[in-house]
């Protein structure tokens, strides 16, 4: 069943590399094609000192590029994105109408509105430490709204760094019913509060940073030092461990958009045709 969900989908799962300026990788999300755009989480839309944007697809050996295309990221923000940011839906939506992404398949979104707890699910997302596409099972655990009434899926089943934004979808269908949301756990709300901290001492001891020393020795850089030792550390253990219980965003939001635009797009093929039949009636 598995095995078929991979042969089925996997062409249509990306990875969003974001580089800084001098080329280091910062952040990893992954993301999928629907018609002509990428759909991921909305985290795409804020990250902090991102430069470049490489949007990547994998043949079915998981590593091998498919189609690939480095942005400027403001031009990625300003002229790719569609819709709203702060959304609160927790998801983002770009246009990749591109020649280079022409022959990537599109998944289709599922339209249903509730779906049974232990109900299986596969996610199709790129590890973000390894780079690489996988394939990952679980069930639906449980269900529940946020403050906003945004609805979500909890999800039983392995997830990691780079999983955001991937696909979360029905076996039996070969259709996405949610979108994996790692980030808003209560592990990454942990390790985000703990490099808040981080930040906030490093800022008051570079104040102070000289004033004091013993012999030779200035305690402040110790500390400093110190600090970004356990930043490093914090950052290697999230990024590298993988958590057993997942949130996925439902489809709600992403439904009704892309059910407007259908809309639109057919009313203006019925327009252009209605145009059409009246100059050939002049004629």
């Amino acid at each position: 069943m598995y095995s078929q969900v991979w042969e089925k989908c996997s062409a249509s799962v990306c990875c969003l590399n974001f580089y800084n300026e001098h080329g280091v990788l910062i952040d990893t999300l992954s993301g999928f094609k629907i018609n002509k755009s990428l759909v991921t989480c909305e985290q795409a839309f804020y990250v902090k000192g991102a430069q470049k944007v490489e949007i990547r697809f994998v043949e079915a050996d998981a590593n091998t590029p498919k189609a690939s295309m480095r942005l400027d990221y403001k031009e990625f923000i300003d002229d790719l994105r569609i819709g709203f940011t702060h959304n609160q839906a927790d998801y983002a939506v770009f246009n990749i109408d591109f020649a280079e992404f022409q022959d990537i398949p599109s998944l289709s979104l599922c339209e249903r509105w509730n779906y049974p707890i232990g109900m299986p699910v596969a996610i199709i997302g790129f590890n973000g430490v390894g780079q690489n596409l996988s394939i990952k099972t679980g069930i639906v655990s449980s269900a529940f709204s946020n403050k906003q009434g945004v609805r979500y899926l909890q999800l039983d089943g392995l997830t990691c760094y780079g999983n955001s934004g991937a696909p979360v979808i029905d076996p039996q269908t070969m259709q996405v019913i949610a979108i994996v949301s790692r980030r808003n756990n209560p592990a990454t709300k942990s390790y985000n509060d703990l490099m808040g901290y981080i930040s906030t001492n490093l800022e008051e001891l570079r104040k102070i940073e000289g004033k004091f020393k013993l012999g030779e020795l200035d305690p402040i850089q110790v500390l400093i030092a110190n600090q970004n030792q356990i930043k490093l550390l914090a950052t290697n253990i999230y990024k590298h461990t993988a958590t057993g219980s997942s949130q996925a965003v439902m489809l709600d939001h992403i439904i009704t958009y892309f059910n407007e635009q259908a809309i639109i797009e057919n009313h203006l093929l019925k327009s252009t045709e209605v145009e059409f039949d009246v100059t050939v009636n002049k004629e």
